[in-house]
């Protein structure tokens, strides 16, 4: 392989192997996935490009030493017995849904440490900073590490083409900021716009329609 594969050079190779089927028609789907991989891949067959891709995958966790060690995908937030193939199954189909979001709209949703951390200085800055505008900053900051935890689950459960925009859930939230922050709230009302009884009072997730 010439470049780190990605979710969409998988799908291009399942993809063609569909489009081989009207040239091959008495072939199984398996040897048209090895004849993709090889004409797409350049790899000997499918089997070893799953395989590197399961590389790609697999760099990002972490296994602790011992027996009942969890371990932890520090890109899709999965945590699971790495040694289970139930939970192999279910890491590797959340980390190709990540892996498709960030393809697509060149975003990841933050891990939850990366959201608490986010939370916690955002909170110190909307508070204590001097400057409007980097009290401004840290209530985005706190609102973003909202919006990933939302966009997450939504990711997971396949429904993020639905998912509101940053944009669209900081309006959303503003009802709910203006209890703590009121204004700063009305700052954010004045750029993102205000839309109540969306999210649910003390809820920060955007509610599947």
């Amino acid at each position: 392989m010439k470049h780190t594969l990605t979710f969409a050079d998988i799908q291009n190779v399942k993809r063609h192997a569909k489009q081989l089927k009207t040239t091959f028609p008495e072939l199984q789907h398996a040897k048209l996935l090895d004849m993709a991989s090889v004409e797409l891949a350049g790899v000997r067959n499918y089997h070893e490009l799953n395989r590197l891709f399961d590389k790609v995958i697999n760099q990002h966790v972490d296994t602790p030493d011992g027996p009942y060690a969890v371990s932890h995908c520090r890109y899709c937030d999965f945590s699971f017995a790495a040694d289970h193939k139930p939970d192999q199954k279910a890491h590797r189909e959340l980390h190709e849904r990540v892996m498709e979001v960030q393809e697509r709209l060149g975003y990841r949703p933050s891990t939850y440490v990366e959201r608490e951390r986010m939370k916690k200085d955002g909170y110190q800055q909307a508070v204590h900073a001097e400057q409007i505008e980097d009290r401004i900053a840290g209530l985005l900051m706190i609102t973003r590490g909202w919006f990933d935890r939302s966009f997450h689950d939504a990711v997971a459960d396949g429904y993020w083409k639905r998912h509101p925009s940053f944009e669209e859930y900081v309006a959303m939230m503003v009802p709910h900021l203006e209890t703590m922050y009121p204004v700063l709230a009305a700052i954010l009302a004045e750029r993102y716009g205000r839309k109540p009884g969306i999210i649910s009072k003390g809820n920060t997730y955007w509610p599947v329609r």
